[in-house]
């Protein structure tokens, strides 16, 4: 213990005790974005333990704790809890409207066993906030559903679909900067046939970004080297491969694995 001086000044002031985290929703929700799922589950169970035993007061914050402990339980890989979870929020509450709590539901009636109704929450979903932010949401959590891929992991001509004659593709790289990826490619094999990891995912790297066509290679080349647990910026790169080499579903694995990582 540390001892005041007695002549320090407020000596016989009383002690203020402040409480930086007075809402434990708001804790939560910081522990959700931290990702330590985990001490979130702990503390709404406890709030709603403390919610529940109060009465018929704070439905609202009920509501919204338990669509907490939802996503939380879900992020965990536990979709059948999670669904549980959220069978306790009224129908009544806003909270059904918001879009985790309906993507939550559509991946717990997925891992249920009934593929055609989640298909047609999953539906919901993407109607309500587009292709991309359902994405985004995910988060790389594993799924029993076929979400459609975002525009980002499209082939510049799948995206430009429906545009008419006004899209055109992109002008091929030059030849000199394809001799420049063929170069990269070629140190980042001598590279990886030394040990030196670090400096062949640089050379594949920029050779992808000289020329997106030796995405095939790039990919084949890369993958014996990943193992069983690679760090996330070698699947994000191992997956910009894939998707340069169109293997789009092979690309989404690699991206889903890499925020896992």
């Amino acid at each position: 213990m540390t001892r005041r001086s007695p002549a320090a000044p407020g000596w016989d002031a009383p002690l203020e005790v402040i409480d930086l985290v007075p809402d434990e929703l708001a804790l939560a929700r910081a522990q959700l974005g931290s990702g330590l799922y985990g001490l979130a589950e702990g503390v709404l169970l406890r709030l709603i333990a403390g919610l529940e035993a109060a009465g018929k007061g704070g439905l609202e914050e009920l509501d919204g704790a338990r669509a907490l402990l939802g996503e939380a339980l879900w992020r965990q890989g536990r979709p059948l809890a999670a669904g549980a979870a959220l069978d306790g929020i009224r129908s009544s509450s806003i909270e059904r409207r918001r879009p985790m709590v309906m993507l939550i539901e559509a991946e717990s009636v997925a891992a249920a066993g009934d593929p055609d109704r989640a298909a047609r929450l999953a539906e919901r979903v993407v109607s309500t906030i587009g292709v991309d932010e359902a994405w985004k949401l995910r988060g790389g959590v594993a799924t029993r559903i076929t979400w459609p891929a975002p525009s980002s992991f499209r082939s510049p001509a799948r995206r430009s679909e429906g545009a008419g004659s006004l899209a055109e593709a992109p002008a091929p790289p030059t030849p000199e900067r394809t001799a420049a990826a063929h170069t990269r490619l070629q140190a980042a094999r001598r590279a990886f046939a030394d040990g030196k990891l670090d400096e062949g995912d640089r050379q594949l790297a920029a050779a992808l970004r000289l020329d997106p066509r030796i995405g095939p290679e790039g990919a084949v080349l890369l993958e014996p080297t990943l193992g069983r647990e690679a760090p996330a910026e070698r699947l994000l790169l191992y997956g910009d491969l894939l998707r340069a080499a169109g293997r789009e579903a092979d690309a989404t694995v690699a991206f889903d694995r890499a925020a896992r990582a």
